[in-house]
């Protein structure tokens, strides 16, 4: 189906002055947006479209999902000034019942208040050269390390309303084209030995309707600058390992995390250093690339209902890094002794402590390990001294391990003793 709205005849005066404001729009191209516009950081700014405008072509379906590509004008405005008409192009995601003709004109790509639940907009760098939006993605291809504004993405996710979530949250992610287009072929869901460095950012609003969260979105839009709560996270692969970076937009702290592989590509081992909870939650529930890939891993290592995918390093510390991360795992051992072991590194984390860490699996290179051995240190990040150190600890690969770990009440007393 193609929606071409028919578009009124208008008075010649007021076509001049659509025209000159068209004009008025492009001579900011080099400039991004006016200064007006970007001092509130986003408060007081609206993103108008005019559904008349909207054009939706190469629409398909498949299954409950209703793809199509579009454009339509926008226009920004804050008290006193206004840029645009701007032509914007997207490509949209919808659940096949909720993608009506009416809906379709409705969705302004800029204003997530206007899109049924459930729906993903995708905005691809190059379409916005030559408009105020290309500040925006050049901005977001060079904190993604991405090489052109034509390979640069925003993508924007508005999740479903359940009886456990009854407020839709937006999952707003930037990166390379291949992060989005292929995740399974070399990026974050893609297995060890097809690895390629990548850099993405990802904001999980939980209320964004929110004046606050709106506002950091608005400025996201009009500049590209990530607010504080974005997560940064980044891989540089090389033969036999693969670096990854965690970040706290803000604060600037970093989970640092190495793993190690065999000429397979199986794990034998992470070190890391664990210096903030980035979380996991509404990130994990939205993470499809992940749950893809450890339904997959599931499915690949012939793994019956005792056994879980499990994760070398949970999700809330390092994020979704698919098979890299992963390993046949007891179940009973997964949610038992190792997960109290996460609990305590969490809690840890929270008391403001930084965390060594190194995780092996033992034989090294087998398909299935039969023991976990980790050891740790904890210390206070300002002095350096050390909190604690325990011994290395090893687990069998099965039901019936246990942990006796640290209370969260007994840590405040042996951080003031270590300093």
């Amino acid at each position: 189906m193609t929606l071409d709205v028919s578009r009124p005849t208008l008075p010649i005066g007021d076509w001049l002055n659509g025209a000159l404001q068209r004009l008025g729009s492009l001579s900011s191209r080099e400039t991004g947006f006016d200064p007006v516009l970007t001092a509130g950081e986003g408060r007081d700014v609206r993103f108008e479209h005019d559904p008349a405008t909207t054009r939706v072509a190469d629409e398909s379906s498949f299954r409950q999902r209703t793809t199509y590509s579009a454009s339509t004008e926008v226009t920004v405005t804050t008290p006193g000034h206004q840029a645009g008409p701007i032509l914007v192009d997207y490509h949209a995601n919808l659940p096949r019942n909720a993608a009506t003709p009416a809906a379709m004109q409705a969705l302004n790509p800029m204003d997530p208040d206007t899109w049924p639940p459930g729906t993903t907009v995708e905005l691809r760098g190059g379409d916005f050269a030559g408009t105020p939006f290309e500040e925006t993605f050049r901005t977001l291809a060079e904190i993604n390390d991405v090489g052109s504004l034509e390979d640069t993405r925003l993508v924007i996710n508005k999740s479903t309303v359940t009886q456990s979530r009854p407020v839709s949250e937006l999952r707003v992610m930037s990166g390379p084209a291949s992060v989005f287009d292929a995740p399974f072929e070399h990026g974050p869901g893609s297995a060890v030995l097809d690895r390629q460095d990548f850099s993405i950012h990802t904001l999980v609003q939980r209320d964004p309707t929110a004046p606050d969260q709106r506002a950091a979105l608005n400025h996201l839009l009009l500049t590209g600058t990530q607010p504080d709560g974005s997560v940064g996270l980044s891989e540089t692969v090389s033969a036999d390992s693969i670096h990854a970076l965690v970040t706290e937009v803000g604060s600037g702290e970093v989970n640092d995390v190495v793993w190690t592989f065999d000429e397979d590509g199986r794990p034998l081992q992470a070190e890391a250093t664990l210096t903030w909870l980035p979380g996991s939650g509404s990130h994990r529930a939205g993470d499809t690339v992940e749950n893809t890939a450890q339904a997959d891993f599931r499915v690949e290592h012939g793994l019956d209902s005792s056994e879980h995918t499990g994760h070398i390093l949970a999700y809330r510390f390092v994020h979704g890094h698919g098979p890299v991360n992963m390993f046949p795992q007891n179940g009973n051992f997964n949610t038992g002794a190792y997960a109290r072991l996460e609990n305590e590194w969490a809690d840890w984390l929270d008391a403001g402590m930084n965390i060594d860490l190194r995780v092996a699996l033992d034989p090294p290179g087998a398909e299935r390990p039969d023991q976990v051995v980790v050891e740790y240190t904890v210390t206070e990040p300002e002095s350096g001294a050390v909190v604690y150190q325990p011994q290395v600890t090893v687990f069998d690969n099965a039901a019936g391990q246990v942990y006796d770990r640290i209370a969260r009440g007994d840590m405040p007393g042996m951080i003031a003793e270590a300093n």
